[in-house]
């Protein structure tokens, strides 16, 4: 049995969820990048085994975020990429219509 439905696309909302999509992981980037900033900036003040473990741990969570902004990114892309798609889509759609005979029955 076919899923019946009707599929809603907004080429508009789908380039604004991407640009807010790269909106927020320029911000995740920032703030960990203020972040790694501070944590190693703590090793003038705080030296010895606990501060190199610390810091090595936050060096492993800045590693999981580059993959999170790579990963965010790649979601944006992908969304613009849909709108074209569809764009094009509807675009063909439209130039097939317009060539269609209108006086088919004589």
């Amino acid at each position: 049995m076919a899923a019946e439905g009707i599929i809603k696309v907004n080429p508009d909302l789908l380039n604004s969820t991407a640009s807010e999509f790269g909106g927020q992981a320029t911000s995740l980037q920032n703030l960990t990048g203020q972040m790694m900033n501070l944590v190693t900036g703590l090793s003038s003040a705080w030296q010895g085994e606990a501060s190199t473990a610390y810091i090595g741990k936050f060096q492993g969570l800045q590693d999981d975020m580059d993959k999170m902004f790579k990963m965010i990114q790649e979601h944006s892309t992908d969304l613009q990429e849909m709108a074209a798609a569809y764009i094009s889509a509807e675009q063909a759609n439209a130039e097939v219509a317009q060539s269609l005979s209108a006086d088919v029955i004589v």
